[in-house]
């Protein structure tokens, strides 16, 4: 790949990798925002008997927030591990870019 490319290439990838982490970023604060409900259904499950129905609603909306937390923990791992491997492919680009330039630095001499 040329000078060219390499810097065509890289552009992408400094797109792909500013979308992955807006994505692992919008996913924290959704997980944070999970986190915050299931510790208000704590602390209004505290107050129910734990044979009462509403006692067990509540635990079935903090087992499905914790199942929602798990599956956002998995996507964040997912983007981030695609956020490695984008960097290292931006690092072969802009060694490419850098190897053009000195390629055509040394042939304008």
């Amino acid at each position: 790949m040329g000078l060219f490319s390499g810097t065509i290439q890289l552009a992408a990838l400094q797109q792909r990798e500013l979308d992955l982490e807006y994505k692992i970023q919008s996913l924290q604060s959704e997980s944070a925002r999970i986190t915050e409900k299931a510790i208000n259904l704590v602390k209004i499950g505290e107050e129910l008997d734990p044979e009462s129905p509403e006692y067990k609603k509540i635990q079935q909306r903090r087992e499905k927030l914790h199942l929602l937390e798990k599956k956002i923990s998995q996507d964040i791992l997912r983007y981030q591990t695609l956020l490695k491997l984008v960097e290292t492919q931006k690092e072969t680009a802009q060694k490419m870019v850098d190897s053009g330039i000195k390629r055509l630095s040394f042939n304008a001499y």
